[in-house]
């Protein structure tokens, strides 16, 4: 009994005087599953652990760093929960030093917010997919068109003697004019996800059929690489990324666009078109 009341006499101070380490969040704004980084100014070791205190479901430890300078520690932790989360007492343990991280909390919000219905109504699915392939059609009866003219002027040139045959010239300029009407339509039924489509696929159709790059199948990163050794069109790079990067973010990251933006969209690539075509196009 003496020696239990020894032990505990002299562990009793390390309990009530373990030393607490207030938290620096690194990105106290988020979205679900992204890392939140948090520095803790604790000496760090070769052994370093850190765990809640409690169970805690909503969040995850994923790694913990050693800072650059060697002075703190780096907590990286997952987070699956959006809204207002609070993290609870984190026990952190650096060599010979032991102490608690304080609560802290942190804003995670949602890769799509909800309640965003600007320009977007229920769509029917089959219908989406009936306009996409429709399109992909047109494209690549455009690609096959093209690559038939040019197999039949290397053959006419191989074989002279037979007789020459006349090949449908596809004209560039004319397939993206066929674009801007049909994406002007689209707009004008209030269908602005096919409007934002048609407006993409024509501009990097054309940029396919003048420069023979498949810049149709690219992302716009992929694009933006492209046009750094595309002769043709590599002074008009700002342009062309300016209109993909504004889709993108309605296509892809469910911005809602205003109308000056769809407006931004049709007219940078009449503009583009009209510049390309040395002003003999009325687009």
């Amino acid at each position: 009994m003496k020696k239990s009341f020894l032990i505990l006499f002299f562990l009793l101070p390390a309990v009530i005087f373990a030393e607490s380490f207030a938290p620096e969040v690194q990105n106290s704004e988020i979205f679900t599953g992204d890392e939140v980084v948090v520095k803790i100014k604790i000496a760090p070791s070769e052994n370093i652990t850190a765990a809640f205190s409690e169970k805690f479901d909503d969040a995850k430890i994923r790694k913990i760093e050693v800072t650059p300078e060697k002075d703190a520690v780096l907590l990286k932790i997952v987070v699956f929960k959006s809204g207002e989360v609070e993290i609870p007492e984190i026990n952190i343990s650096s060599g010979g030093v032991s102490g608690k991280i304080e609560p802290f909390s942190i804003d995670v919000k949602t890769r799509t917010e909800e309640g965003d219905t600007e320009l977007r109504g229920l769509k029917d699915n089959a219908a989406i997919k009936e306009k996409d392939y429709t399109l992909l059609y047109v494209l690549a009866a455009l690609i096959v068109a093209a690559v038939i003219a040019v197999l039949l002027f290397k053959l006419k040139k191989r074989f002279a003697k037979k007789a020459e045959e006349k090949v449908p010239e596809v004209v560039p300029a004319e397939v993206a004019k066929e674009f801007i009407k049909k994406a002007e339509a689209k707009r004008k039924e209030g269908d602005f996800e096919s409007f934002t489509d048609l407006v993409t696929l024509g501009l990097k159709t054309y940029m396919s059929l003048k420069s023979k790059k498949n810049y149709v199948e690219m992302t716009t990163f992929e694009v933006k690489r492209a046009l750094k050794r595309d002769h043709l069109f590599s002074a008009d790079s700002e342009a062309v990324l300016s209109i993909l990067k504004l889709a993108d973010r309605y296509k892809f990251a469910d911005e809602p666009l205003k109308p000056e933006d769809f407006d931004s969209l049709i007219d940078g690539f009449k503009d583009f078109l009209k510049k390309k075509e040395t002003g003999n196009v009325s687009a």
